[in-house]
């Protein structure tokens, strides 16, 4: 008997959560590899110690209920999903880990605070935030605005040619063949054109920017090959890694941007600046982070 394969759908019940679940229609009207919806809301320890001082838990959870059973129809996707939970917990993130693995999910969907178009300062959110630095498995971040007419574009995969990518690409690819749409396999290469624009002549900076495009192209392709997906179509871009991969997605129209995760430390984060969390905030597009094997 085959495993049902389910997705949960983090409902956080503010508009900033709509997105998600019309991308959660979206994968399960249109991906094979989706079966049913489970919808997951939870009621934080801090909220209810002061909601319980004038209401019963019961009229509480009936309540949150209620607007969650609103919040899917009003997308459309209510026959999508096969359970509906609202959860208490002391934290939203340790409530949606537990939840994955009770359901024994694929993945989970997470809606984005801030819109594809703006500059708000905190753009991902504090629940995605959290969420993507532990990563027990397949995690989405959709804009909240996020409308799946204005997607018909391919499946674009950014890939670093490091090993964490290597389990985003067999993501991508299962995710391009299950909902019928092109894979892309992006690799953009930082320039270091700044460090030398002040003496060299223009000439040989175009050229070292061509050679450093063809090297490229050439690893793309060797590492497409070693990796499963030879015929997905491949680009390079020269650029800064975030600005470039954002604009792409853009100009494709991609239904969703799919990356890998380094699993930084809480120290490593300090340090370094995890791309993928990056991506995930600035994208137009749901952001699929795959986790290495």
């Amino acid at each position: 008997m085959p495993i049902e394969r389910k997705w949960i759908v983090g409902l956080d019940l503010h508009p900033s959560g709509a997105g998600a679940v019309r991308f959660a229609r979206w994968l399960a009207e249109t991906s094979s590899a989706v079966d049913s919806l489970v919808g997951v809301h939870v009621l934080e320890e801090s909220y209810l110690r002061a909601a319980l001082k004038y209401h019963h838990l019961e009229e509480i959870v009936d309540g949150a209920t209620a607007l969650a059973r609103r919040e899917l129809e009003s997308a459309g996707a209510t026959e999508h999903f096969g359970s509906l939970n609202v959860l208490q917990g002391s934290t939203p993130e340790k409530s949606l880990e537990a939840a994955h693995t009770y359901h024994a999910t694929q993945g989970l969907i997470l809606g984005r605070q801030a819109a594809k178009e703006g500059r708000d300062i905190f753009r991902l959110g504090r629940v995605a935030r959290r969420m993507l630095r532990s990563l027990r498995g397949p995690t989405l971040v959709v804009p909240p605005d996020y409308d799946p007419a204005g997607a018909d574009g391919p499946v674009v995969a950014a890939i670093s040619l490091r090993e964490d990518c290597q389990s985003s690409v067999r993501f991508a690819v299962d995710l391009a063949e299950t909902t019928g749409r092109e894979l892309v396999l992006l690799h953009v290469v930082p320039t270091p054109d700044d460090y030398a624009a002040h003496y060299l002549p223009e000439g040989s900076l175009a050229k070292m920017r061509e050679d450093n495009k063809k090297d490229a192209e050439a690893e793309l392709a060797q590492w497409a090959t070693a990796n499963g997906a030879p015929d997905a179509k491949q680009v390079v871009r020269l650029g800064g890694i975030v600005s470039e991969t954002v604009a792409h997605a853009t100009e494709l129209r991609a239904c969703a941007l799919v990356v890998g995760s380094r699993r930084l430390s809480t120290f490593e984060r300090f340090l370094l600046t995890s791309i993928a969390s990056e991506l995930a905030a600035m994208a137009t597009c749901p952001v699929a982070v795959v986790p290495p094997a």
